[in-house]
């Protein structure tokens, strides 16, 4: 059975009988979600059940999503399972009501260190409440092609007293979900703009894709290839201390500070990546790390705070 088979049926296992009654209607979709609209609560609860069945399935790499963010990745990722989930029924042909169509649009969002970044899969959810489209052809922005399926209502032609277009969150359950979700992710950029707050709560939708080289940007795959590399130095540590390998107290102190600033998430990746082999000989016990070559003395590099 494919990973994503057996992630399916782990999923409708979840669910009430109502529920899955409402995917099996779904007989234009494989491994389809509710369509018509199922409303906000029945999204919700979707949405729950998805993020569960996904974060048991691919638990996160350790050290990938700091625990101050923890909570906060948690209920963005299921904020953002239920706007897809919203987005996909309102707007898309019922056939696209699947898990495929979930990971291809989960993968659309990059982050940005740059707080006017807007990633495809921000400009994607922003048609519904802007009513425009970004077009990378006219170098700007056109009327969007969205039709609401409940009520045949295109975002553009809703025009509000001030001249603004698209919906609001009261007006559409697509734009509540979407921006509970930015709200979330505002105040996690406010506090660490270069954290990867955008990858770390699409990383357990990889399981729903068939293609991880699409699924992921090349600095995610950079993000997630040092965050094993950190994890296996640290299990290699451990498994040194269970074995009795000894250590003086400058070298528990430098690998743990090394540790530490291999895993934070707002140093940027080559930074990090330039302390990877020096902390891997010290585990090692091959050398000491020079005074001279410590991360707090780094000109070029970010510095351990």
């Amino acid at each position: 059975m494919k990973s994503e088979d057996s992630i399916y049926e782990a999923f409708l296992n979840t669910l009430d009988e109502d529920l899955r009654s409402m995917c099996a209607k779904n007989e234009k979709a494989e491994k389809p979600f509710p369509y018509p609209y199922c409303g906000e609560e029945n999204v919700e609860r979707l949405a729950k059940a998805l993020v569960g069945v996904l974060e048991k399935h691919s638990p996160d790499i350790p050290g990938l999503v700091p625990e101050q963010y923890r909570d906060d990745v948690h209920e963005a990722r299921e904020l953002l399972a239920a706007a897809a989930l919203a987005l996909l029924s309102l707007y898309f042909p019922q056939r696209d009501n699947c898990m495929r169509c979930m990971a291809i649009l989960i993968s659309l969002f990059r982050h940005g260190s740059n707080p006017r970044f807007k990633s495809s899969g921000v400009l994607m959810f922003e048609q519904v409440s802007t009513g425009m489209k970004y077009s990378s052809e006219k170098g700007g922005y056109i009327p969007s092609r969205f039709v609401r399926h409940t009520d045949h209502k295109r975002p553009y032609d809703h025009v509000h007293r001030d001249g603004s277009r698209g919906f609001t969150a009261d007006e559409d359950d697509v734009v509540m979900f979407f921006e509970r979700y930015r709200v979330i992710q505002q105040r996690v950029f406010d506090t660490s703009p270069r954290f990867n707050f955008e990858l770390c709560v699409k990383y357990p939708y990889e399981a729903l894709s068939d293609n991880r080289e699409n699924f992921y940007c090349m600095e995610e795959k950079m993000e997630i290839d040092l965050a094993t590399k950190v994890r296996e130095l640290q299990d290699r540590y451990t498994l040194n201390f269970a074995q009795a390998k000894e250590y003086d107290l400058l070298d528990k102190l430098m690998i743990d500070a090394l540790l530490a600033y291999l895993r934070d998430g707002s140093v940027s990746i080559a930074a990090r990546e330039s302390y990877v082999a020096q902390t891997e000989r010290l585990i090692d016990g091959a050398v000491k790390l020079p005074c001279a070559t410590s991360p707090k003395e780094g000109a070029d590099v970010d510095r351990i705070s």
